[in-house]
């Protein structure tokens, strides 16, 4: 190969830079070559610059020591994938791959100019593109996937492959987004132009779009006037808009595929009109998607303020519609987590976001409309009054039927405390509410609107959250009548339940007597021993909690077991029973949970009931307790969980 000169002399490709790479892009261009051998190239640079050294004193450097100086340079651009170093046995050639792109690229430069013609394609170009450099897409299959994510890099060059051998234009995939569709406008425009096409459409069209005559003849007048304006409309994908094309589409394709003898502008439309079908449908499609997410994240608004108000993520993603089609697949997972983030950190005049995120029991993340709060916490107060009196009235029945007592019967503290442990286990989301801060936060918002807070929900007194019996509208001496009630005549008779209380009490201090004196003095630990304050005649005024829980425990066990069998072995049994997940781990997590549950329900019972003794019917009542908690409601087998807990219970009192 002879190393030639551009006949041109100086071009101006070269103004914008004198490095190697512009070079070997300016030869390749002017040669039409993608390959060059190097000491060809070496050759033609060291004449290049010499000639032309007046004009440009930068290209000088390349004037002496060419050779050495491009041989240095060769393998940076190599390393960099800007050219590709071929050796053979002819020698070393440099292979520019950007040849193809800017051959690509000089090929739609005047478009408007060969609007007749159809896209260029490797026989139109005169080249074989290398393999590498080359990905086929097939316009039916795989080009809508591309206008949804059009790949950003200028490289591999595109085949598009479209059907029914209407050929197979190359393109540059940075033209997918917008030039692809603006160059099949102007082969459109060309086909409206020419033959009185545009009469012969606009003919053909009419009975299609009746009483929309004007609008027609409009779009086709804009077409040959301002063709890209249709770019906006077919994004935009509207009813008129959609129509028209699909209707222009398909009578001109039908036209078109009729004649035997297709002319070069014939197929420049009928490729025109293909690759705008596929558009037009897709935005059609996404503009379809968008009106459905937008209709479901309405729903899920609607739905975020009906019962139950918290919702974890995996209640928000299994919400439906009012036809029971998930809201999730009407819209991404993606955009799901972009609304919960907006909903829940935007603030408008520094006020909340309008959905909140509050922490529920074992760190679960509840999401709760801030408009739902308050009323949220009027309606669980509501619902947990008559279960957390009736709760407090059954113990305190149990107890006053000993002729014992505890603390939170006689004391306004005590009473607080126990209250809000039992409404931490009958309805935690309510605790929840009122622990966070955010509640008073809202509670202020409210307060500073128009209509203020409603009466029903005034939570708040002088800046602080109202007592829990305030809320519940429980008093400590109402309860107290109430059992009081409900026991026998006499125990509301002092001389003749003292007496009573007496001879029940003093056959059991008989009993621990002579139990105490066998004891050999031990330190118990202070999380196993429970130690009942002093009781007349007791030793020492003090009894050994441990053995009576035991007692308790033992005594128990003897009703609950079956004949044969351990307590494991009928714990084991019970809990198959209740427990009836698949998955192990699954089971596995649902039985330390409910353990979990009675460990902790079971420690601050004993810790509140000091002064009363712990019995084979406190294990009972303890039981049914739980097992009414909306934790353990909605457990199967409520017979066999009931056994359970009272098994686990005694298991737990024995070590």
């Amino acid at each position: 190969m002879i190393a030639v000169l551009p006949d041109s002399g100086y071009d101006s490709t070269m103004s914008q830079g004198t490095d190697l790479y512009t070079i070997l892009r300016f030869y390749a261009n002017r040669s039409h070559v993608p390959e060059i051998p190097v000491d060809v190239f070496i050759t033609f640079l060291e004449k290049y610059a010499k000639r032309y050294a007046a004009e440009r004193p930068d290209l000088g450097q390349w004037g002496t020591d060419t050779s050495r100086k491009v041989w240095a340079e060769l393998p940076r651009l190599a390393e960099a994938n800007t050219i590709r170093l071929i050796t053979d046995e002819g020698g070393t050639k440099i292979s520019v791959d950007q040849y193809y792109v800017d051959l690509i690229q000089q090929a739609y430069r005047s478009a408007d100019d060969s609007a007749e013609l159809p896209f260029p394609d490797e026989g139109s170009l005169k080249v074989i593109i290398p393999p590498a450099l080359l990905k086929t897409v097939n316009m039916e299959m795989d080009l809508s996937t591309y206008i949804a994510s059009p790949p950003e890099a200028p490289l591999p060059i595109l085949k598009l492959v479209l059907p029914e051998g209407t050929g197979s234009p190359l393109i540059l995939s940075s033209m997918i987004s917008k030039r692809l569709l603006e160059l099949s406008l102007l082969k459109i425009r060309h086909y409206l132009r020419s033959h009185n096409n545009k009469e012969y459409v606009q003919h053909k069209l009419a009975p299609a779009f009746q009483g929309k005559e004007s609008q027609l003849k409009e779009k086709l007048n804009q077409l040959l006037i301002r063709p890209f304006d249709a770019l906006g409309d077919i994004e935009n994908a509207g009813d008129f808009s959609f129509s028209f094309w699909a209707y222009m589409a398909s009578l001109v394709k039908g036209d078109i595929k009729k004649k035997n003898d297709r002319l070069p502008e014939d197929t420049a439309a009928l490729q025109a009109f293909m690759i705008l079908e596929v558009y037009n449908n897709y935005y059609k499609g996404k503009a379809t998607r968008a009106k459905e997410a937008e209709t479901a994240f309405k729903n899920l608004d609607l739905a975020l303020e009906k019962p139950p108000f918290l919702f974890t993520v995996d209640d928000i993603i299994r919400l439906t519609d009012t036809k029971g089609v998930p809201l999730l697949g009407q819209y991404t997972q993606q955009a799901l987590e972009e609304y919960l983030k907006t909903k829940s950190t935007t603030s408008v005049n520094e006020q909340l976001p309008e959905l909140l995120i509050l922490r529920g029991p074992k760190d679960e993340r509840w999401f709760l409309k801030k408009s739902k709060m308050l009323p949220l916490c009027v309606r669980l107060l509501g619902e947990a009054r008559p279960r957390i009196k009736t709760a407090i009235t059954q113990r305190w029945f149990k107890v006053m039927s000993n002729f014992q007592t505890e603390a939170a019967m006689e004391n306004d503290e005590a009473f607080e405390k126990e209250l809000a442990e039992l409404a931490d286990i009958q309805v935690p989301s309510l605790m929840a509410l009122l622990q966070d801060q955010k509640l008073y936060l809202v509670y202020k918002e409210l307060e500073g609107t128009e209509g203020g807070v409603p009466e029903a929900a005034r939570l708040f007194y002088k800046g602080n959250l109202a007592p829990l019996a305030d809320l519940l509208l429980l008093k400590r001496k109402d309860i107290l009548i109430d059992v009081r009630m409900l026991l026998p005549f006499w125990y509301s008779m002092p001389i003749v339940s003292r007496i009573i209380a007496f001879f029940k009490n003093f056959g059991k201090k008989k009993k621990r007597t002579r139990a105490t004196k066998t004891l050999v003095p031990k330190k118990e630990s202070a999380e196993n021993l429970e130690e009942l304050p002093s009781e007349e005649g007791a030793p020492n005024g003090k009894v050994d909690r441990r053995k009576e829980l035991a007692a308790a425990a033992k005594t128990a066990q003897g009703r609950l077991l079956p004949s044969g069998y351990t307590v494991d072995r009928y714990l084991a049994e019970s809990q198959d029973r209740w427990n009836r997940l698949i998955n192990p781990d699954a089971k596995n997590n649902l039985t330390e949970d409910v353990n979990s549950l009675i460990r902790d329900y079971l420690r601050r019972t004993i810790r509140s009931l000091r002064s009363a003794p712990f019995t084979d019917e406190r294990i009972a009542a303890l039981a049914d307790t739980l097992v009414e908690t909306p934790t353990l409601q909605k457990l199967p087998a409520k017979e066999s969980l009931r056994i359970y807990i009272q098994l686990y219970i005694t298991k737990l009192l024995l070590k």
